[in-house]
């Protein structure tokens, strides 16, 4: 018996370091960093994998670029937390390159982003920088030289979160290449949101609130 429970023991330790190992290939990015993303697959990490949430294509037009960006939810199946996806198309029409790809109002207790190798697409965003300030919700995922072309797609890139709620309360909107490139409209995004307390929790709270009103007055 003191066997098995010795092997029990190693087992959850070893599912607990696995857990807790939930990032550990993605970049952490703290205020005012600017760091390369090295790419990731889900088959090295596992929590990636999962349900998606949500799926949607957005269509965008600004200066010369137009395309879509897709962006996904996704809920892992190894721990129910959630991730967050963005994936850039740009049209065979477009005759100049997009530079970056950036989400906003994005609040998250840290920022932990990459990208997946293992899907659609052909260019992998350089870079990701998080903004300082009262713009650190602010990120920006960066394709540097000519940018992202006209007829490339980029792979799905995203923040691995611990949240297990969201929300429409973020945005996204996409730049040019260089620093005084254009700007295009922003369009709505999701983000991590609180979790809400349940219905029952809130009777139990008020139950309490009551017995406590009692006592006292019984008391006085």
């Amino acid at each position: 018996m003191k066997t098995k429970a010795t092997l029990y023991g190693k087992i959850f330790i070893a599912a607990a370091l696995g857990l807790s190992a939930h990032s550990a290939h993605a970049v952490l990015l703290n205020p005012g960093a600017i760091l390369a993303l090295p790419g990731t697959t889900t088959a090295a990490e596992p929590q990636l994998a999962g349900t998606v949430l949500i799926d949607e294509t957005i269509a965008f037009s600004f200066g010369s670029i137009s395309g879509q960006v897709q962006q996904r939810v996704v809920r892992s199946s190894l721990d129910g937390t959630l991730d967050f996806y963005w994936r850039v198309m740009s049209d065979p029409k477009s005759s100049a390159g997009i530079g970056s790809l950036r989400v906003g109002d994005f609040v998250a207790p840290e920022y932990n982003a990459n990208w997946g190798s293992d899907g659609l697409g052909v260019r992998a965003p350089d870079q990701a920088h998080r903004f300082t300030g009262s713009q650190d919700t602010f990120v920006n995922f960066l394709f540097n030289g000519a940018g992202l072309l006209g007829n490339e797609s980029s792979y799905f890139f995203f923040f691995d979160t611990t949240a297990t709620n969201y929300a429409k309360t973020a945005f996204f909107d996409l730049t040019g290449t260089g620093g005084g490139g254009p700007i295009s409209a922003s369009f709505a995004a999701y983000s991590p949101s609180a979790v809400p307390v349940p219905a029952a929790a809130w009777l139990l709270g008020s139950g309490l609130l009551g017995l406590i009103g009692i006592a006292r007055r019984k008391s006085a």
